[in-house]
């Protein structure tokens, strides 16, 4: 039986795992695009070996690469009355959309109890382990784009989500279990194997990925793990966790690949963005041009729409030469420049932008690209709160690097950011707020009545970010309370009839976690605590808070006086007037329920 390489990546792979996987057949429908590179018997992590199969023994002499980004020309012509085909999410796979959609997490965990019964376990088919497989993987990206949704609710919602996270997440890790084991072979294929790598994936559990392939494909099964679409999953995390280095990466590749036999998009497209994230253009673009060729072949695959779009943003976010990722935007954001359609994913996106301020951009030429995304977005339809979100933090990223002092300069330029983008809204004076370093308070005032000024309304998460942005700021204890109160004033004209904790934790970046003014706040924070200490949601919530000062034992053995006596007194203790509210109210008894969390930390209250 072949023996795969230990956990030290150094040590390179034995060539018995490299004829494992020079021997692997992948049997998708897509025909072959990419000749196999030669490998170098020089190298001195391979040895010389035969090749058992005499119809592969050959190996053909690769195409030559391209140097340069193909002109219009060679797109255009080919494509000029072909409709761009927009990539889909694949969230329904060889089975009915509803089918999936219904399995609550509740669903998966009696299936996941069934299957560590003998008999079911024994019994289960193909078919019904697939399904299974594609319902986790489905549920936890359902799951992650609710959390990105704008009409998610935190406070409603992250204990029920963390719920779910936690069901999906052992469900996957007790199937790969099971798939360790060899107690699923009987059932065991390359599509399932996919769906559990997949969700394995997301929960970013590469060790558990890495581990589950290395014994997988020494196993009786080690075909199924060598298919392209499994590969693909693997070469991603062995790339980014430094498991495999470059060299070993493109060694797995072309050991995969056979000569006439169909290479997968998922593994092309994979290769491709190692390959241009290694600064290695020449693969990346014969990448995108096989995928070209599926294209060509069968131009409503999704698979290879999905992996065209994918290497597209790979060169856009991840392409350090910025003549070229400029080159790969301008297609993707120019109507009919390509005969697939590129969504401008946000992380890519933030990733340009950085590269463009590395290579020597100016700050106004990074605006005007924000600009432009933001107006695509917009344009497109695919103005996500998430997205938004995520662009303007990855722009004044950018910014405050370049300008961490309040020149006049950079002034100006915030002042430009919100004039081309107009109309200003929530999510660009938000995220502002959040990453503006700068100690200037009359600066900080402004861009705070800039919500007033263009017409926003102020959310819940506005005041909040506010708030919390106060701790660095020389601001006193009394505008420090109104603050608090413009917070409450909103809960309650927001019908809310508690504090949540990420109102606490707002507070408490602005007086006990500053930096520069916690001795002067202290003594505000506690006031406040002792008077709204019972608007708390529910006693889940009480303790929850309380046990987030365990951590910090000084701020505890103070902060526990107010669960452990009637009527506690601070030093420089502020007199808090309660406002008249149509809707927060006391909730708990802060004291009672707070009391199992006291009596298990007596050490830290005497």
């Amino acid at each position: 039986m072949f023996r795969l390489i230990a956990s030290n990546a150094q040590q390179g792979f034995k060539p018995s795992l490299l004829l494992k996987v020079k021997h692997a057949k992948n049997t998708t429908k897509f025909a072959s695009a990419t000749q196999p590179a030669p490998v170098d018997s020089n190298n001195n992590t391979l040895i010389n070996y035969q090749i058992r199969n005499k119809s592969t023994a050959t190996r053909s002499t690769p195409p030559p690469t391209r140097s340069s980004i193909p002109e219009d020309a060679s797109y255009q012509p080919k494509y000029r009355n072909r409709k761009p085909r927009n990539y889909k999410p694949a969230r329904q796979s060889d089975y009915d959309y509803q089918h999936f959609v219904s399995k609550s997490f509740e669903e998966i965990q009696q299936y996941q109890t069934r299957l560590q019964e003998g008999t079911f376990k024994s019994e289960i088919s193909e078919q019904e382990l697939f399904r299974y497989a594609t319902d986790i993987y489905n549920g936890t990206i359902n799951l992650r784009r609710k959390r990105l949704g704008k009409t998610r609710n935190r406070d409603r919602d992250e204990k029920d989500a963390f719920v779910e996270d936690l069901a999906y997440q052992t469900a996957i890790l007790s199937l790969a279990e099971l798939i360790i084991s060899g107690e699923l072979n009987h059932a065991l294929s390359a599509r399932s194997l996919f769906k559990v790598f997949g969700t394995l994936l997301q929960f970013k559990l590469n060790t558990e990925v890495l581990n589950l392939w290395e014994t997988g494909v020494n196993s009786e099964q080690g075909k199924l793990f060598l298919s392209h679409p499994v590969l693909s999953v693997v070469i991603q995390v062995g790339y980014e966790t430094k498991r495999f280095n470059y060299d070993e990466i493109k060694q797995i590749y072309d050991m995969s690949v056979v000569p006439n036999e169909p290479v997968h998009p998922f593994l092309s497209d994979r290769i491709g963005q190692v390959a241009i994230s290694e600064g290695d253009h020449a693969r990346g673009l014969d990448a995108l041009e096989s995928m070209m060729t599926l294209y060509e072949k069968n131009p409503n695959e999704e698979s290879v729409l999905g992996g065209l779009a994918q290497l597209h943003l790979s060169f856009i976010g991840h392409c350090k030469d910025i003549a070229i990722a400029k080159r790969f935007f301008e297609k993707a954001i120019t109507p009919g420049g390509l005969p697939y359609v590129v969504a401008l994913k946000s992380p890519y996106m933030v990733s340009f932008f950085e590269n463009c301020s590395a290579a020597g951009d100016s700050m106004e030429e990074i605006i005007d690209l924000w600009a432009r995304i933001s107006r695509h977005y917009e344009q497109e339809g695919h103005a996500l709160f998430s997205k938004n979100a995520s662009i303007c933090n990855g722009l004044f990223k950018v910014f405050f690097t370049k300008y961490p002092e309040p020149t006049p300069e950079a002034k100006e330029l915030l002042h430009l950011i919100f004039r081309i983008n107009p109309p200003a809204n929530e999510i660009l004076s938000n995220t502002l707020i959040s990453n503006m370093p700068w100690e200037d308070k009359e600066f900080f005032q402004e861009i705070a009545q800039s919500y007033d000024r263009y017409g926003i309304d102020k959310t819940m998460v506005c005041h909040r970010i506010i708030l919390k942005q106060a701790g660095h700021i020389e601001f006193s204890n009394e505008e420090i309370l109104d603050l608090w109160n413009q917070l409450l004033r909103k809960l309650d004209d927001q019908e809310y009839f508690y504090i949540a904790n990420a109102d606490w934790s707002a507070l408490r970046a602005a007086t006990m976690f500053s930096d520069k003014f916690k001795e002067q706040r202290t003594p505000l924070y506690l006031s406040i605590l002792k008077t709204y200490k019972d608007y708390m949601q529910h006693d889940y919530a009480a303790k929850r808070f309380l046990r987030n000062w365990i951590k910090d034992p000084s701020a505890y053995k103070s902060i526990s006086k107010i669960s452990t006596e009637s009527n506690p007194t601070f030093e420089g203790e502020i007199k808090i007037e309660v406002p008249e509210f149509k809707n927060l109210r006391r909730n708990i008894s802060y004291r009672e329920a707070t009391k199992e969390i006291i009596d298990s930390t007596p050490l830290l209250i005497d």
